[in-house]
């Protein structure tokens, strides 16, 4: 996995971090650094297996700039975190003029018990001061409209400037709901 900082409108190489012995059933799956504060972004992703090595990124060639954050996260001073176990998935859809595109799923969750289990057992100091703040995901694909570009298309609609309206935009608006958010630490033991 590359971590980048931004630069600009894109990002720029930071660190490479690699997680070996994934099969491992002594050595937890989990890949350790050690990171100056800031905000980080994984800004590629590679796997190597008996069958070769792939990898995704969104590079400008020179391999020191990317214009895609598949998920960030932030660092503060003095913080050890667990920023999650992510899962990646990568598959080439369809076939058009230009090529065959990239489509790339990511999630972040948290680490499974066996992991968390083995990783206590090999690294108690660090698990003890361990807080989990999971990486957040870039979303992927152009986002729905909110209520604000609903108005203006269909403001535009009605002077003939756009034909059809988003799916989103045709829903009707739904109700403002109250909602409780509770969040749990999990600190030092």
């Amino acid at each position: 996995m590359l971590l980048g900082v931004r630069e600009g409108e894109g990002f720029r190489h930071h660190r490479g971090i690699t997680v070996a012995n994934v099969r491992s059933l002594t050595e937890p799956a989990v890949a350790e650094v050690e990171l100056d504060p800031g905000e980080y972004h994984v800004v590629a992703y590679r796997c190597q297996s008996a069958g070769g090595i792939k990898g995704v990124h969104d590079g400008d060639g020179g391999g020191q700039l990317y214009r895609t954050s598949y998920a960030s996260f932030v660092l503060q001073a003095g913080e050890i975190v667990n920023v999650g176990y992510l899962h990646f998935g990568a598959w080439r859809e369809g076939l058009s003029t230009f090529g065959r595109p990239i489509e790339v799923e990511v999630e972040v969750t948290d680490w499974p018990l066996k992991e968390l289990d083995r990783f206590k057992a090999r690294r108690p100091h660090i698990y003890a001061q361990m807080t989990t703040r999971l990486m957040t995901v870039t979303p992927r694909g152009p986002r729905e409209p909110g209520a604000e570009d609903c108005a203006k298309l269909r403001e535009l609609q009605g002077q003939g400037k756009v034909q059809r309206l988003p799916a989103a935009c045709l829903r009707p608006a739904a109700p403002a709901r109250k909602a409780a958010v509770v969040a749990k630490s999990s600190g030092s033991l």
